[in-house]
């Protein structure tokens, strides 16, 4: 059993501490920033410690709290940008946040410490260096801009302008974080793990940072463009669910979705309506995709794919089959398509369940060749099967 002064030390502990580099200036949202910021370290030592319903307690109250701030700041910001693409960016940011907590949340109690902290701290200097440095502190500059007087758009080049050389300030500030943590960590670890051997890991400073942002990128599992799961993390739970219906016997479906005439939009449009199409996609495919079983993410490009549980083939039928006349009843304009007025998919499906044999690259080849001959029948279409 632990001792009190331990115990005592597990309470005290920061993890992550405030830094005024931070301050975005607007009080209400600081003031959330730093509550925001305690909850992280109450979670850091939760998973320390190691109790589930102390785990339990600390996440549901992290994710209550990070809702109700992410609505708290987009009233903030709804009131000076209005339907620009800088709060559609914001709001599709603020939406990545809980998926890369219960991420967190997902790891197993039983995990060495070390794991747990390392994916901890690594997830904190992503989120608060790069969202409320960057994102949140440049929107901040644009309404002081507003307040002086300025036009939007000048409000906006001015932020931008000065945003600009925020790059020393930010790297100034991961370096003294980072040096937070490690000093405040190896004490922690010193009481249940080697200590020389962490000490000298941690106290490499410059190596250890660049193997932070290595594992950073494993960590991101968001696209950040639309703000659904990304390809690294299709491949996870591709397997993950494919074992599941193997196991269970269960059917397990594959949607490959792909815009028609994308490359017409982005040639004739712009890539930034390109963007703001994709992202409107995306939007649709998430109310459209609402049962527990449902995981949808962008491949890459224009191209998407959603994995469902317990969907037979006519189930699948009938639900790409939704997702086709969905995404075409959004009537966005694309004039120089071939096929019709308005922007439209094209499904390559397979439906079945697994047997051993089944592997990602064999159902994939097999929703693939499907998407394809849909284009090849003349695209707004759906080809799927068992």
């Amino acid at each position: 059993m632990k001792s009190h002064k331990i115990n005592n030390f597990h309470n005290d502990i920061e993890v992550f501490p405030w830094n005024k580099n931070f301050e975005t200036g607007i009080p209400l949202i600081d003031e959330q920033h730093k509550q925001l910021v305690s909850l992280l370290n109450k979670l850091a030592t939760s998973l320390v410690r190691g109790n589930s319903i102390e785990i339990n307690g600390v996440f549901d109250n992290l994710t209550k709290y990070a809702e109700f701030h992410f609505e708290s700041e987009e009233e903030i910001w709804a009131e000076y940008f209005g339907s620009d693409s800088w709060l559609s960016s914001h709001q599709i940011s603020h939406s990545s946040f809980l998926p890369k907590v219960m991420a967190l949340k997902e790891q197993e109690i039983r995990k060495p410490q070390t794991e747990i902290i390392e994916s901890i701290m690594l997830f904190l200097i992503r989120w608060l260096a790069f969202h409320i440095m960057d994102n949140d502190k440049r929107m901040a500059l644009l309404v002081h801009n507003i307040n002086k007087g300025l036009s939007f758009e000048e409000a906006k080049a001015a932020a931008d302008k000065k945003m600009n050389g925020s790059i020393r300030a930010l790297i100034e500030t991961v370096m003294t974080m980072y040096d937070s943590l490690s000093s405040r960590t190896l004490a922690l670890m010193r009481e249940s793990h080697e200590r020389q051997k962490i000490e000298n890991a941690l106290n490499k400073t410059n190596r250890e940072l660049r193997k932070a942002n290595l594992r950073l990128e494993s960590l991101a599992i968001t696209d950040q463009l639309t703000g659904l799961f990304n390809r690294r993390h299709f491949n996870h739970v591709f397997a993950r669910e494919l074992n599941r219906a193997r196991r269970e016997k269960t059917y397990f479906a594959l949607l490959i979705l792909d815009i028609d005439f994308f490359k017409k939009i982005n040639d004739n449009y712009g890539h930034s309506e390109g963007d703001r199409i994709l992202i409107k996609t995306s939007h649709k495919l998430k109310e459209l995709c609402q049962r527990p079983g449902d995981f949808i993410f962008r491949l890459g490009g224009e191209e998407f794919g959603i994995i469902s549980a317990n969907l037979n083939c006519r189930g699948t039928q009938e639900f790409a089959e939704i997702i086709r006349k969905e995404i075409e009843s959004l009537q966005i304009p694309n004039k120089f398509s071939d096929v019709a007025q308005f922007l439209t998919i094209s499904i390559g499906a397979i439906t079945k369940i697994p047997t051993e044999t089944d592997t990602l690259d064999s159902l994939m080849s097999t929703a693939d060749s499907r998407l394809y001959k849909a284009k090849e029948l003349g695209r707004n279409q759906i080809v799927s099967g068992g």
